[in-house]
């Protein structure tokens, strides 16, 4: 019994001691090798570092992301209302052409019976007058062409619409988009100097084909009016002005077409009629299978 008594009170002895020696060094002033030894390992000072920025930056990059959100949900929206005004655009368009291409059957006259000969074909338009159908057409060209991705190709086919019920005001609107860069631009020329010449302006009309050749010149690759189209419209031209020396000249070169046969033979013919020993220098073009239009 005075053994374990003995043991019991040198255990608590010992204890006594040890914290009597953790508060003497306790207050022990601090010097450089103990702030040596109590300092942390240098990767737990970096992950505190790393985690005071991450707090300090939290709010900043919370806005980021909401950011980053908005312009996603901005850019997929733009997105799906282009894809739309496209599809809206592109049915008006053929809704309009539909009219446009419309075939003009006058009704019959008194005492004749209605011709029958035709099958109706359903969805298909059809007119009793052209002043009816023009006005239809250009209306619809006009609600097409708020469309922006269809707007140049529905302004050019409402003023030819135009053309046909009020030749000043179609022309009017083929002078605008004869300014215009790409293929409208072309078409529009194309159309204005064909308007000109019906009319009897020869010299304005020269000078709008000339300057169409220009501009398919300038297109190169995306030029759509073919050379022979120009080439022939300025003979007959200069032809009607008897400006003979330049109307064999711009003959010759539509003569030598053979992408547009019909064309070729019609001017190589006028060619013939002007100057024939040039004419027996160019093979005379021929109607081939894929040229009969």
């Amino acid at each position: 019994m005075a053994i374990g008594v003995k043991l019991t009170t040198t255990r608590n002895k010992r204890k006594a001691e040890a914290k009597a020696a953790d508060r003497s060094s306790a207050a022990r002033p601090m010097t450089p090798e103990r702030e040596e030894l109590l300092r942390p390992p240098a990767f737990d000072v970096f992950l505190q570092r790393v985690h005071q920025a991450i707090e300090k930056t939290e709010l900043p990059l919370a806005k980021i992301g909401l950011a980053i959100l908005i312009v996603v949900l901005l850019s997929g929206a733009a997105y799906w209302l282009y894809s739309t005004n496209q599809a809206k655009g592109e049915q008006a368009l053929a809704e309009a052409l539909a009219i446009y291409n419309a075939e003009v059957k006058e009704p019959p006259k008194d005492g004749e019976a209605a011709k029958d000969d035709e099958p109706l074909i359903r969805g298909k338009k059809t007119f009793t007058d052209e002043k009816t159908k023009y006005t239809e057409a250009a209306a619809a060209f006009d609600r097409a062409a708020t469309y922006a991705s269809q707007s140049f190709i529905s302004r050019y086919y409402a003023a030819l619409s135009r053309l046909k019920l009020d030749p000043a005001e179609g022309i009017r609107e083929l002078r605008e988009l004869s300014v215009t860069s790409g293929a409208v631009g072309q078409l529009a020329t194309l159309a204005l100097a064909d308007a000109l010449a019906a009319q009897g302006n020869v010299d304005e009309a020269i000078a709008q084909y000339k300057q169409l050749r220009e501009k398919r010149d300038q297109a190169g690759a995306n030029a759509v009016v073919s050379p022979e189209v120009i080439a022939f419209a300025l003979g007959k031209l200069y032809e009607s002005k008897q400006d003979f020396s330049a109307a064999v000249k711009e003959y010759a070169i539509a003569a030598k077409s053979r992408s547009l046969a019909l064309i070729g033979q019609q001017a190589y013919q006028r060619l013939a009629a002007l100057d024939p020993d040039l004419a027996r220098q160019i093979p005379e073009p021929k109607l081939g299978d894929d040229d009969a239009f």
